[in-house]
């Protein structure tokens, strides 16, 4: 099913991008083929944008027979760098973004093509993605989104990938911004939705999801120390005085949310000294504060340990959020230093 002519001959690229994903990559890589395979006259190819993986996810790619691509140099990693990397090669009219630790469900790559054909104003479908295991608040909340699916609904993003069309992404100038280490995909759907286009959830089962074996804890630890959790402030700052800034605001309203508890305490206090109350009682102010909110999402969420982990988790965005911002913007259209490896690999 691969192609390494022209664009105008492929009509499908099914784009994966994977570090070290060798206990998955098999997988991964074998649903994105019978899906193609479904299609029957529908020309497409598997590409794996490797980000200079230290396993065997790489020779496991060779032995399938599908497209290789790499980075030049390892620095360069991140998830908006290999999704970009992945598109500096991909020959498809459609592309599909799929995580090497995900498995596409086959029937569903032609339901997407067929709504896009169908859908001229939609830039992007995405389906259910369903988790095999459910161990973070994260992945609790996302198997809360995807079970209240309905049919059809027009969404803000497709996180956790989806089929895009070609001609949308050249309109707003590439797929991914280089230099983000998370919200790739949140970035994509501001533009495109700046640029008039519409995104769309089906309720069709789309997507088997891993993730990493882990407790919400390990899970902000890693986005810490990785300084992933910066993301959303590099997301910001690259739509600084750009017509999508307020949308790139609302889609990480959680950085805001610890500031906003704070700025209404504190606004509490002042009028509290003005009114001439004690000092112990000032000091009480924010303290009752967080401990109302406390109160109100352990209600919403009937479970103290996940309002605790709300609470820590907009802390730690809200640092992550201004140490991203602070490092500037760097332009997302720059070439990426890169390699086709298929070639190597088979001879």
């Amino acid at each position: 099913m691969n192609a390494f002519t022209s664009a105008g001959q492929v009509e499908i690229t099914v784009l994966v991008k994977a570090l070290n994903e060798e206990r998955h990559i098999e997988a991964c890589l074998r649903s994105a083929q019978q899906a193609l395979a479904a299609m029957p006259g529908i020309r497409g190819e598997v590409l794996l944008a490797d980000s200079v993986s230290t396993d065997r996810t790489v020779a496991i790619a060779a032995e399938m027979g599908v497209r290789i691509v790499q980075f030049d140099n390892a620095a360069d990693r991140s998830c908006g760098a290999t999704l970009q990397l992945g598109y500096q090669y991909a020959l498809g009219r459609y592309l599909y973004v799929l995580d090497g630790d995900m498995q596409l469900v086959p029937e569903f790559l032609g339901r997407a093509h067929a709504y896009l054909q169908a859908n001229p104003g939609v830039a992007g479908v995405g389906g259910r993605l369903m988790d095999t295991h459910i161990r973070t608040e994260a992945d609790r909340k996302r198997n809360e989104y995807y079970a209240s699916l309905r049919t059809e609904q027009v969404v803000s993003a497709l996180g956790g990938g989806g089929l895009y069309r070609r001609e949308a992404i050249e309109q707003v100038g590439y797929l991914s911004n280089r230099w983000l280490p998370a919200y790739e995909e949140a970035e994509l759907a501001v533009r495109l939705q700046a640029a008039g286009y519409r995104l769309v959830r089906l309720s069709d089962p789309a997507i088997l999801h891993s993730g990493h074996a882990e407790t919400s804890l390990q899970m902000l630890s890693r986005l810490w120390r990785s300084r992933r959790i910066d993301a959303s402030g590099m997301f910001l700052r690259s739509a600084l005085g750009r017509p999508w800034f307020g949308r790139a605001a609302r889609t990480v309203w959680f950085v805001f949310a610890a500031p906003v508890v704070y700025a209404f305490a504190f606004a509490l206090m002042a009028v509290a000294a003005i009114a001439g109350a004690p000092w112990p009682a000032l000091v009480a102010i924010p303290l009752v504060a967080w401990c109302g909110v406390i109160g109100l999402l352990t209600w919403k969420k009937r479970n103290l340990e996940g309002a605790l982990i709300s609470v820590l988790s907009w802390h730690m965005n809200t640092v992550g959020a201004l140490r991203g911002f602070l490092r500037g913007a760097r332009d997302p259209m720059q070439a990426i230093s890169s390699r086709e490896l298929s070639e190597q690999v088979r001879g």
